[in-house]
C-alpha cells in the first residue's frame, strides 16, 4: 500500500546543498593559496600547473571508480573552454592585481548573471525583484573598482575587468554544465572538462614559456599542487555533483559562500585589509546576492 504524497517521494537537498557548501570552501582556499603562490610563480605556468594537477588527479579518480574518459567523449569537455581555461585564466591575472578577497567578492556577481543567463537560455524567468538586486551588485562593482586612495592594494580597473571577464565565463559554463548533467556524470564530465582546459591552456603556455626556463622549488611545487586540487578538481567535482541535483538558479545562491570564506582565510593568512568605500562595495555586492533566495519566492514579472 502507498501512502499518497509521502515526503520520501521528494528528492533531498542535503547532499547537493553539502556538496555546494564544501565546494565554496574549497574554491576559497584555493584561492588564497593561489594569490600566496603568485609572488614567486607567473600567471600562466601556474594556472597550467594546477590544471595538470586537477587533470591528472580526476583521471586517475575516474579510472579508480570505472568511468575513466573515452575519447569520444571530448564534446562533453568543451565547457571546460569556458571554465577553468577562459574563466580562471582571465580570473588569475586579474588576481594578480587585486588582492584575493576583492577577486572573490567580484565573482559573488556570478550568483545574478547566472540567473540573468538561466532566464535567457533555460527559461527560469527572474522576477522585478531579481533584476532590481542584479543592478545593486553591478552598482557594488563599481564602488569596488573606484578608488582615488593611494594603496597598494587599491582594486585597479583592469584587474576588475579581467575578473568580471571571469565570471561571463563561469556562469556561461555553470548553465552549460546544468544542460550536460542529465546525459553525463558529474565525475566524467568534470574529468573530461579538466583535461579539455588544461590541453587548451597547456598550448598556449608552451608557446609562450618553453620548458627550459622553468626553475621550480619544493614550496612552488607544494603551492602549485595543493591550489589546483583546492581550486580546481576537489570544488569543480562536488559543484558537478550540485548541479546535477538542483537547479542552476538554486546553485548560484550558494556561491556567496565564496567571498565571505575568502576574506575570513585572505585576512587570517594574507593579512590583506580593505578600503571603507571597497567595503562598502563588497556589502553591497553581498546584500544583493544573498536577497535572491528572498526575490525568487516571488512569482515571475510578466
Amino acid at each position: 500500500m502507498q501512502a499518497k504524497g509521502h515526503p520520501m517521494n521528494q528528492p533531498s537537498l542535503f547532499v547537493p546543498l553539502l556538496c555546494g557548501t564544501l565546494a565554496m570552501a574549497s574554491w576559497s582556499i584555493g584561492s588564497v593559496l593561489s594569490k600566496a603562490a603568485l609572488c614567486c610563480i607567473e600567471p600562466l605556468s601556474l594556472l597550467t600547473g594546477q590544471l595538470a594537477v586537477s587533470a591528472a588527479s580526476l583521471t586517475v579518480l575516474s579510472i579508480w571508480s570505472g568511468a575513466s574518459p573515452r575519447l569520444s567523449d571530448w564534446r562533453a569537455g568543451l565547457p571546460g573552454l569556458l571554465q577553468p581555461a577562459l574563466a580562471s585564466g582571465l580570473s588569475i591575472f586579474g588576481l594578480t592585481m587585486l588582492p584575493a578577497s576583492v577577486e572573490a567578492i567580484l565573482f559573488a556577481v556570478e550568483t545574478p548573471m547566472i540567473i540573468l543567463l538561466a532566464w535567457l537560455i533555460l527559461g527560469e524567468t527572474p522576477n522585478r525583484g531579481v533584476g532590481l538586486l542584479c543592478l545593486l551588485a553591478f552598482a557594488g562593482v563599481g564602488l569596488l573598482s573606484w578608488t582615488s586612495e593611494p594603496d597598494p592594494y587599491a582594486t585597479r580597473g583592469l584587474g576588475v575587468g579581467l575578473v568580471l571577464g571571469g565570471v561571463l565565463f563561469a556562469s556561461l559554463y555553470s548553465i552549460t554544465v546544468r544542460l550536460m548533467s542529465h546525459r553525463i556524470d558529474a565525475l566524467r564530465l568534470t574529468t573530461i572538462s579538466q583535461i579539455v582546459a588544461f590541453a587548451a591552456v597547456g598550448c598556449v603556455w608552451i608557446g609562450v614559456r618553453p620548458l627550459p626556463t622553468l626553475t621550480p622549488t619544493i614550496t612552488d611545487v607544494i603551492l602549485v599542487v595543493a591550489s589546483g586540487l583546492l581550486l580546481m578538481s576537489i570544488p569543480f567535482l562536488l559543484y558537478g555533483v550540485a548541479l546535477e541535483r538542483m537547479s542552476a538558479t538554486a546553485a548560484a545562491l550558494l556561491l556567496p559562500l565564496i567571498p565571505m570564506f575568502t576574506s575570513i582565510f585572505a585576512s587570517v593568512f594574507l593579512h590583506e585589509t580593505l578600503t571603507a568605500r571597497q567595503w562598502l562595495g563588497a556589502a553591497t555586492v553581498l546584500v544583493s546576492a544573498l536577497g535572491m533566495p528572498l526575490a525568487l519566492r516571488s512569482k515571475p514579472h510578466d
